[in-house]
């Protein structure tokens, strides 16, 4: 299986998908990439920081990279990693590739501005989120982007705020955090 960069410098290029992988679909990609878009236009001197927690296939690492964010992207299986590290450099993108179980690295990776979470749906995604969320992961300001089935219902955190978006049968909740308040 393969799958298509949507947007930015390696738009229209094909990737492959690795077979334990289920990628995100292409509604909710490009929704997800239009909202940061609006929330961080290109015309800022730097990209945000985006790690993605659950590599999977690559969709959402790849394409954040190619739309210019500075990319970080953690997997556990190694089969995996090989295939995305490929991916990357066929693309011409830049991408940190970490291999390694997402909830095992919550205390020993850096803040980023922009956190994707789309871990296997077997897993206790609502637990997994919240200790996302008590964890200094997601920078002040930055965003939490959780994608989960449509029926289940992510927690609420102090210090977020919670919006909830629906495409099809998956679901987003961004956990926005507050930013400290300079006088």
């Amino acid at each position: 299986m393969s799958l298509r960069i949507l947007a930015g410098t390696a738009r229209g290029r094909a990737f492959a998908v690795p077979d334990s992988a289920r990628p995100s679909g292409v509604r909710l990609r490009k929704s997800l990439f239009d909202l940061l878009a609006a929330r961080y236009p290109e015309t800022t001197s730097s990209q945000p920081t985006f790690l993605d927690l659950h590599g999977g296939s690559g969709a959402i690492a790849l394409e954040a990279a190619s739309r210019g964010y500075v990319v970080a992207v953690v997997e556990s299986d190694p089969a995996a990693v090989r295939t995305l590290g490929a991916n990357a450099k066929a693309l011409g993108l830049r991408v940190q590739v970490i291999q390694g179980d997402a909830a095992s690295l919550l205390g020993r990776l850096p803040p980023h501005e922009l956190v994707f979470s789309d871990p296997p749906y077997s897993q206790d995604i609502p637990a997994f989120t919240a200790r996302v969320l008590a964890s200094a992961l997601v920078a002040p300001g930055g965003l939490l982007m959780a994608q989960h089935p449509v029926q289940t219902r992510l927690p609420e955190a102090a210090g977020y705020d919670l919006e909830r978006r629906v495409y099809g049968s998956n679901a987003l909740s961004l956990y926005t955090r507050y930013a400290p308040v300079v006088s």
